[in-house]
């Protein structure tokens, strides 16, 4: 009987294994490579002059495609990142001024096997003849502008009040709970940004923004720490939405320190713009949080301008509080921030009230009574223009600052940071205050960013004694 067993064991074992002996199943072909001119007839399109698709324009920026290939990427020719992937879609065609009005795009298809097959087509484009209102702000006429963190509350959180236009001057953040006072100071604070350092924890360090749609965040030494594109939508200056002026949107995080308050490194890549203007930009992100809810959001606060700010060279014009009076308290620590002015007593709002203050300048307008007016400094002389760029007046200048770079720059009076004078009265509406046309021509430097001046003359008054003294507030034009 055993023996039975063992041969009956012995069979079905040998059925198990011819059960397992594998055998090969026909599968399908893969797909054959795709010819170039195939993928080339297959793509039908048409331009439009706006995103919507609702304008044709046979030289428009958005293109209308469908590939009937299948899946494609979409390329400026030369280019390394695809403007889009999809079978079809909407394309927004990338464009400069002073480039050429067509722009060859390249269509790209990955085969089954891996290779590419690549079809190009020229397209004629309307290249801009001056950029918009947002990107002359953010990447200015010159087509790049480096933004910096601002002198005071670079970064942190607030409650989302819902208040858009109580975020009505740099660096003013409504409700805000907690900020970052310098740029530095985030060394202390990288379990915001996952634990890690980049680089742009530093007062120095800075971002540039140029009209190609690109941004590119450095370390205070110049070397690069991380890039994107961004887009400006929805740009309103009115505020018509109640809460932000406008979205600005990048590829990746890209911007210094993209990182969510109390996220521990989550990334930022969508913005609410709360305040632009070419001095100052607030960022906020507000994590879906309600409008007037409360909840948590980041804020971040920047100044526009040089790499370097002790460049006083370039073109200023009036700010707001641009001219006017004030007690001399003493204290030049006060002047902490763009247009603060401590002691003030009365300011004009704007250049165009200085019309009616001609008394100051012994009773006679000399055309730079407006705000439109600017003053040119370059190399050693600086030059005063009326609107219609007719000269006012010019002198040569110097100025010698007290130790601004250290940031202890007060001098020994712990007053003035520097003095600007010129040989002769040249600067805007140069006369000191109720003094029937007294010029001036010696000026303490009181504040001084990237993008903000002001100047105090004392007239000799004595610190802390309260006694009159003129003030004019500058920024960039």
């Amino acid at each position: 009987m055993k023996n039975i067993k063992l041969i009956a064991m012995t069979a079905a074992m040998g059925m198990v294994f011819a059960a397992c002996e594998p055998s090969l199943i026909d599968g399908p072909e893969p797909f054959d490579t795709v010819e170039s001119t195939v993928l080339a007839d297959g793509i039908t399109y048409q331009q439009f002059a706006d995103e919507a698709c609702t304008q044709p324009d046979e030289a428009g920026n958005f293109l209308k495609f469908n590939s009937a290939a299948g899946v494609v990427q979409v390329f400026v020719e030369g280019g390394d990142s695809p403007l889009f992937t999809g079978a079809g879609g909407v394309v927004k065609i990338p464009t400069k001024r002073g480039q050429e009005p067509q722009m060859n795009l390249v269509f790209r298809l990955i085969n089954a096997d891996g290779t590419f097959t690549e079809a190009t087509k020229n397209f004629k484009v309307t290249p801009p003849t001056e950029l918009s209102p947002e990107m002359l702000i953010l990447a200015s006429d010159n087509g790049q502008k480096v933004w910096k963190w601002a002198p005071a509350t670079v970064y942190g959180n607030a409650g989302h009040s819902g208040a858009g236009s109580a975020f009505n001057a740099p660096g003013v953040i409504d409700g805000m709970w907690w900020g970052c006072e310098t740029a530095d100071a985030l060394m202390d604070q990288l379990a915001h940004s996952g634990g890690t350092a980049y680089g742009d924890e530093a007062n120095g360090a800075y971002m540039v923004f140029s009209e190609d749609g690109v941004v590119t965040t450095y370390k205070p030494t110049g070397e690069a720490i991380r890039s994107g594109k961004f887009e400006v939508k929805n740009y309103d200056p009115s505020r018509a939405s109640g809460w932000e002026i406008g979205k600005l949107i990048t590829s990746e995080p890209a911007l210094l320190f993209p990182w969510k308050v109390n996220g521990n490194g989550t990334p930022v890549t969508e913005y609410d713009i709360m305040y632009l203007t070419p001095q100052a930009m607030t960022l906020v992100h507000t994590a879906g949080q309600a409008a007037g809810g409360w909840g948590e959001i980041t804020h971040w606060s920047f100044i526009g301008g040089s790499p370097d700010p002790l460049t006083i060279e370039g073109t200023w014009t009036y700010g707001a509080n641009g001219y006017g009076n004030g007690g001399h308290g003493g204290a030049g620590a006060a002047f902490n921030a763009p247009g603060v002015v401590d002691g003030n007593w009365w300011g004009v709002a704007t250049g165009d009230e200085l019309v009616d203050q001609v008394a100051h300048a012994g009773g006679a307008a000399t055309g730079d009574e407006s705000s439109e007016a600017y003053m040119v400094f370059e190399g050693n002389t600086v030059t005063t223009y009326a609107p219609d760029g007719s000269k006012v007046r010019g002198g040569e200048w110097t100025a010698v600052m007290n130790d601004y770079a250290s940031g202890a720059g007060r001098g020994a009076a712990g007053w003035e940071l520097g003095k600007l004078t010129t040989s002769e009265p040249a600067l805007l509406f140069p006369w000191m205050i109720n003094g029937g046309g007294t010029p001036v021509t010696e000026f303490d430097i009181m504040y001084f960013d990237a993008n903000n001046m002001t100047l105090v003359y004392t007239a000799g008054q004595a610190s802390g004694g309260w006694g009159e003294i003129t003030h004019w507030v500058f920024v960039r034009k």
